[in-house]
């Protein structure tokens, strides 16, 4: 899997209680384009990549994208992740005094 292309959209929902930073497409192999891809933050995990999800019954979430290997969830991860870092300059919030890195 080749992605050939990442495009970030930075939305912030912090300020309201959310975790979702921006938003992601990638492009693959030059031939797919995948949207709606979240790039969310939280204190314990720092950055990581939601997949497209919708609601299924009893509002159970079911993700409509799935990588197959670890492989791809990691390729997928390295390039959109490291593109949001690029283009926001985020850095990891600072630990408290006395508390153990995450």
């Amino acid at each position: 899997m080749n992605i050939t292309a990442v495009r970030i959209f930075p939305f912030e929902t912090r300020e309201a209680g959310g975790r979702t930073v921006a938003y992601a497409e990638i492009e693959i192999d030059g031939g797919l384009l995948l949207r709606g891809l979240r790039v969310m933050e939280t204190g314990s995990r720092g950055l990581f990549v939601g997949y497209p999800a919708q609601r299924a019954r009893r509002e159970k979430l079911v993700e409509m994208v799935v990588p197959l290997t670890s492989e791809a969830r990691r390729a997928v991860h390295r390039a959109v992740i490291g593109e949001y870092k690029r283009v926001s300059g985020w850095q990891p919030a600072a630990q408290p005094a006395g508390s153990p890195p995450a």
